[in-house]
């Protein structure tokens, strides 16, 4: 590896050591380099860099700034005003007085440059340090799940403006990354169009007129650029990162067009003039619930964290170690995905990395599926998590009645009834017994168990027996207590969502979020590490009298 030379600020002067010392010490940034060793960095960015033309700043101080940043909850800019006057600051980054700053462009290009793999990396290089102060990595250690949900940094925007995001992004993505191909589109394709916008007083008619021909113009476009003309300039694009840019807009507002709209238009007999396609939009119920929301940021999605509570956003999922409210991994999954199916591999990325197991493992319902629980016992770690209850909306009986043998691979309903006789259920992953009609029929308590005349059929998961173990311990008082203990992680979700900033993150793109996660993660470790093994800083007093005073008793009452 070679080695790199980094631009360094010098030896501060006297100067800077009489006004650093002249300023109070920060309760935080004052007690970090006790606890934490930021040099890792250094080593582990060095690929990042040639060691030909002029020096970098160091990563370990890129790392600090952006370590103050999410502490503080500072945009780029408001950053790059922090250390021009901030002096407590300056200090912790080790720059002179006198130092300009930064520009905020390095502060956004350096977190392209090192990626989210990288701060990833930077965050199990603070959590090693920690577990070599023994803050975690215990055998009996228990670890805590849950996820919170994030508003997406987007406008809230129907299905005509959504086609309009969609066109717009890939004619100035051409004007700005190929003139000449430009210049053709300015020549075929009228571009005045598709910029008009809906009015709230539109009347009906107009407003179906409008948005089928923008639906038209839309597809008109994606056709221009897949035709004989465009396609052998297209093809000679001077950049491959561009033009394959290109191709992704395509495809954005071809999806869009798909999940949105349809064609109409009345049927006529072979032989008659065909009349210009129609369309118009779709139905809410048409429409798909896994669709792109914002062209500009595609990835985005819609989802439920609880039944009354809608977003449009991602989740992010915590995982955290009990004993001291460690951060030891966070991902942002899209807003409808499920909870559950993130945490094995994030459990599993921690154990490789650390070489630590957990004694138990805590989550909410959406974590203790039977297929989680199977893989989690495998790793030998104990899951503590609430049973999704299957309520029969009828009114009926509902299956906790009917009881399942395992070894004779049959299910027995309250009036002693048996049966084997079972269908493969794939999706849900199990076996749907099904009793004889006659069976049923002749029972007294066919009218409280259902109404079909085919007779009953009960659901019985592959991991029947694993959820039924599950279900048993909860209701002892160990898996009462382990529950209880899951609210715990409820704190460090509120520092991440609301003290720092991520319930509505500045940043779009779940890349950038992802970084931004990993920064704050490290964040709130360092203030755990810093609260726990860093000696205390004596009180501010503006007065040198007042240091020793002798404190007014309290009254007990």
């Amino acid at each position: 590896m070679v080695h790199i030379q980094y631009k360094t600020f010098g030896q501060l002067t006297l100067s800077d050591y009489e006004v650093f010392s002249s300023v109070p010490p920060h309760p935080f940034w004052s007690r970090v380099e006790q606890v934490v060793d930021f040099s890792f960095a250094d080593k582990l960015c060095a690929p990042l860099y040639s060691h030909n033309g002029q020096r970098p700043y160091a990563p370990s101080l890129k790392l600090k700034i952006h370590f103050a940043q999410r502490y503080h909850n500072y945009s780029d800019r408001e950053m790059e005003e922090a250390i021009l006057y901030h002096l407590h600051l300056k200090r912790f980054l080790g720059v002179p007085v006198a130092f300009n700053g930064f520009d905020h462009s390095t502060l956004g290009l350096d977190r392209n440059r090192m990626g989210s793999d990288l701060f990833d990396a930077c965050h199990h290089h603070i959590l090693s340090q920690a577990m070599a102060k023994g803050l975690w990595g215990k055998e009996n250690d228990r670890w805590l799940i849950d996820s919170f949900h994030t508003y997406a940094n987007i406008a809230k925007v129907g299905a005509y403006r959504l086609i309009q995001q969609g066109i717009l992004q890939i004619i100035q993505h051409i004007k700005r990354t190929y003139p000449k191909l430009y210049t053709f589109l300015l020549q075929d394709c009228d571009l005045k169009g598709f910029l008009k916008r809906l009015s709230d007083r539109t009347p009906e008619k107009d407003r179906l007129v409008l948005f089928s021909r923008l639906v038209v113009e839309a597809y008109s476009l994606l056709h221009w650029l897949e035709s004989e003309r465009v396609q052998p300039l297209f093809w000679t694009w001077e950049k491959a990162k561009p033009q394959l840019r290109c191709l992704e807009l395509q495809a954005i507002l071809y999806q869009i067009l798909q999940e949105n709209t349809k064609p109409v238009g009345p049927n006529k007999p072979e032989g008659a003039k065909q009349e210009p396609i129609q369309y118009q939009e779709l139905s809410k119920k048409e429409k798909p619930q896994d669709r792109i929301r914002s062209a500009y940021d595609p990835e985005i999605r819609s989802g439920y964290k609880s039944k009354s509570l809608k977003f449009t956003g991602d989740k992010i999922q915590v995982l955290e170690s009990r004993e001291h409210g460690l951060i030891l991994n966070t991902e942002p999954i899209p807003g409808n995905e499920w909870d559950g199916d993130r945490l094995v591999p994030m459990v599993k990325e921690v154990i490789d990395r650390h070489g630590i197991v957990p004694k138990q493992l805590i989550g909410d319902t959406a974590y203790g599926t039977g297929e989680n629980r199977q893989k989690i016992t495998e790793m030998q770690i104990l899951l503590a998590a609430p049973i999704q209850k299957n309520s029969n909306s009828t009114g009926l009986l509902e299956h906790d009645w009917f009881v399942y043998d395992a070894k004779l691979d049959e299910v027995t309903c309250p009036q002693g009834y048996s049966t084997s006789k079972k269908v493969r259920n794939n999706p849900n992953q199990g076996y749907q017994f099904k009793f004889e009609p006659q069976t049923c029929q002749a029972c007294p308590q066919f009218e409280q168990c259902i109404t079909n005349k085919k007779g009953r059929t009960v659901f019985i998961s592959d991991f029947y027996e694993i959820m039924e173990q599950g279900k048993s311990y909860n209701q002892t008082e160990a898996g009462k207590s382990a529950l209880k203990a899951r609210y715990d992680v409820e704190r460090t979700n509120n520092e991440l969502a609301n003290h720092h900033g991520l319930r509505t993150p500045r940043t779009s793109g779940r890349e950038s979020l992802r970084i931004t996660s990993k920064l704050t993660a490290m964040v709130i470790n360092m203030k755990i590490m810093v609260k726990k093994l860093a000696e205390p800083i004596k009180p501010f007093y503006r007065y040198k009298k007042y240091e020793n005073r002798v404190k007014a008793p309290v009254c007990p009452n």
